[in-house]
């Protein structure tokens, strides 16, 4: 059996919970829920040599933030449910392993009228 194939029981899924990746905990600990559009990148390589202390799944989410990347995007490419990589994804902000970019301001988003006129536009074709 392959190393790769250890944790992996092909009737049953991951041997590892989900759960288990988060010391059980299904809320970030700070309380604030990272918004799925949020963009995330990373403030030093999964490589460097204080990096010990990152476990394979927070190596994992490091590496892929390297290049800004959105928390959707981070659970699609570790496929692991987006509850779980919030957790994770807490924790490594707690730890400035990564932070949030600010988010857009207002005035850089299209009006409210202008995406209505769109809509109005897409109703008719």
């Amino acid at each position: 059996m392959p190393a790769a194939d250890k944790w992996m029981d092909r009737s049953a899924g991951p041997v590892v919970r989900p759960y288990a990746l988060t010391g059980g905990r299904t809320v970030q600990t700070d309380g604030e829920v990272l918004d799925l559009i949020a963009i995330i990148v990373a403030q030093q390589s999964a490589r460097e040599p204080n990096s010990m202390d990152l476990t394979p799944e927070d190596r994992m989410i490091v590496g892929l933030c390297q290049r800004p990347v959105t928390v959707t995007d981070v659970a699609s490419r570790t496929r692991l449910p987006l509850g779980v990589i919030r957790v994770l994804l807490a924790d490594l902000i707690m730890r400035g392993r990564i932070s949030v970019l600010p988010a857009n301001r207002s005035e850089d988003q299209p009006s409210t009228e202008l995406l209505k006129e769109v809509l109005h536009g897409l109703r008719a074709l």
